[in-house]
């Protein structure tokens, strides 16, 4: 026997939202830590992690997004763009506490544009899930 619908929809949103903490928990860890040696030896290295890990908090949370609500598409200035752009603000506000490390505007932009990215993924791979299950464009 099979759960209904809503069972399994229910399971997959409260897996989402672990790893959603999971992976703002990572974010904090790693911003209590002194900053790596290697980051500064690597012009832009810093952005590219920033673009990337809230990158990947972007698309976890677009993924809620639609469990929750499920649309074509998500827009681009949505609660997801705005949960990992708060994300993003709290945890550059925290850097301002730890010891050898800084705020800074240009890693705050690095996170928003890792978000924006991973909204218009987000909107292309679900466009792609419709026209590729037979449900329209």
């Amino acid at each position: 026997m099979t759960p209904p619908a809503s069972v399994n929809n229910t399971s997959v949103i409260v897996l989402l939202m672990l790893m959603i903490s999971g992976w703002l928990a990572v974010l904090f860890f790693e911003s209590s830590l002194p900053p790596a040696a290697f980051m500064a030896e690597v012009p832009g290295l810093d952005k590219i992690a920033h673009f990337l890990a809230f990158g990947v908090l972007g698309l976890l949370v677009c993924a809620v997004s639609f469990r929750l609500n499920p649309r074509p598409a998500i827009p681009l200035f949505s609660l997801p763009l705005a949960v990992v752009a708060l994300s993003g603000i709290i945890e550059e506000s925290y850097q301002l506490l730890i010891p050898g490390r800084t705020a800074s505007l240009p890693d705050l932009l690095a996170d928003i544009c890792g978000a924006v990215f991973s909204i218009v993924v987000a909107n292309r791979i679900a466009l792609q899930s419709r026209i590729y299950c037979g449900l329209g464009s």
